[in-house]
């Protein structure tokens, strides 16, 4: 059985990218701690657990000066971690429309 503790190798597939941007869900919303990509971690609230397929959409500021850039994506739920007033979720991301302007259900 292979061995859970940090062996001092990276095993992401790219570099990560220390940035707070909003996050919304279907359900709520949230705050980005990382991003890169194939994954983003982020803060929210509600009931998610690995494996679940997630839907959100990243409001990018300051890059187009008509506005907030939304970037519709969906991911898999890779990591859930408890939070004391939140939940962290590892997502990693299958697909994305940048400066989507697509609907779901309770996402602009």
């Amino acid at each position: 059985m292979p061995s859970r503790e940090w062996n001092g190798v990276e095993r992401r597939e790219t570099s990560r990218l220390l940035v707070a941007l909003a996050v919304k869900l279907e359900h709520g919303e949230g705050w980005t701690r990382d991003v890169s990509a194939s994954g983003v971690f982020f803060t929210t609230q509600g009931s998610f657990f690995p494996g679940a397929p997630v839907r959100f959409v990243l409001e990018l500021e300051h890059v187009d000066p008509a506005g907030v850039v939304p970037v519709a994506c969906e991911g898999k739920v890779v990591r859930v971690e408890p939070r004391p007033q939140a939940i962290g979720l590892a997502v990693h991301i299958c697909s994305y429309e940048f400066g989507g302007r697509q609907s779901w259900d309770g996402i602009p």
